[in-house]
């Protein structure tokens, strides 16, 4: 997924629906902070979905949103990208003020996107191998800063055991070489 594609998938969704404000989430939000992640081997590239949330949320529009622009769909086979649509129960998993750090997505009305630091906190709550690689290389890029990463992990309420598996993920993804 390059911003152009991002960029596609948004005004077709606006589209659809002209009412709702759209919320980028997921790595595809990095797009509005940093275009060319989704340039030739950076880790975007090979990305083919976007995680929206449409505000305000209701089902109808999530599922015709989704039958037009989901997986296997027309969209989908005709592009080569596709939406995937997240509920609101997906915001409890992001840091407290989340919100008043989104990222207009450039050239799209109506749609922003997660602030790196906060999808960082995210994916490393998550601790999916593919998600602590793409924080570490965010990381060693010099995209992120570990403090600000550190600071919103641990404001998100986690249990004992999610708090000790997120530290661990937080210490790898930052990890120098040799650590």
């Amino acid at each position: 997924m390059n911003l152009g594609a991002l960029q596609h998938l948004i005004r077709s969704v606006r589209a659809l629906a002209k009412d709702r404000q759209i919320i980028v989430l997921g790595s595809a939000s990095l797009l509005a902070s940093f275009p060319e992640l989704g340039d030739g081997s950076e880790p975007l590239a090979a990305t083919y979905d976007a995680d929206l949330c449409p505000q305000p949320f209701d089902e109808a529009t999530a599922l015709t949103i989704h039958e037009t622009f989901g997986e296997s769909g027309a969209f989908h086979l005709r592009h080569g990208y596709h939406v995937d649509i997240l509920r609101d129960s997906i915001f409890e998993t992001l840091p407290p003020q989340w919100r008043d750090r989104l990222i207009p997505v450039t050239g799209c009305d109506g749609a922003s996107a997660l602030d790196p630091h906060d999808l960082a906190a995210t994916k490393l709550l998550v601790g999916r191998s593919k998600d602590i690689a793409l924080v570490r290389h965010l990381a060693l890029t010099g995209r992120l800063d570990r403090g600000l990463v550190e600071q919103r992990l641990g404001s998100i309420p986690q249990e004992e055991r999610r708090i000790i598996a997120s530290s661990q993920a937080l210490r790898q993804a930052f990890a120098v070489d040799g650590e």
